[in-house]
C-alpha cells in the first residue's frame, strides 16, 4: 500500500463519523449509502482537493455527488 493510499484511507475513516453526524445516519445506513454511490472511490479521486477543503465543504461536495446520481442523503 502506497503512502497516498494510506492517507486516502485515513481520510475516508476520519470522514465516516463526520458524515454520519452531519447526515444523521447510523453507521449501517451510512455504509449502505457509501456503497450504493461508490463514495469512497470518489473520495480517493478528490483526495488532493479535499486536503485544502474544510469538513463542511467536503460534506457538501459528497452530498452533491450523491444527488447528481439521483440519491438523497436526507
Amino acid at each position: 500500500m502506497s503512502i497516498r493510499d494510506k492517507e486516502v484511507l485515513n481520510m475516508q475513516l476520519v470522514l465516516i463519523p463526520i458524515l454520519a453526524k452531519a447526515w444523521k445516519k447510523t453507521y449501517s445506513e451510512l455504509s449502505d449509502l457509501l456503497k450504493k454511490y461508490d463514495v469512497l472511490s470518489y473520495i480517493d479521486v478528490c483526495y488532493e482537493a479535499y486536503n485544502s477543503t474544510g469538513n463542511q465543504g467536503i460534506i457538501n461536495d459528497l452530498q452533491d455527488y450523491i444527488e447528481m446520481q439521483g440519491g438523497r442523503v436526507n
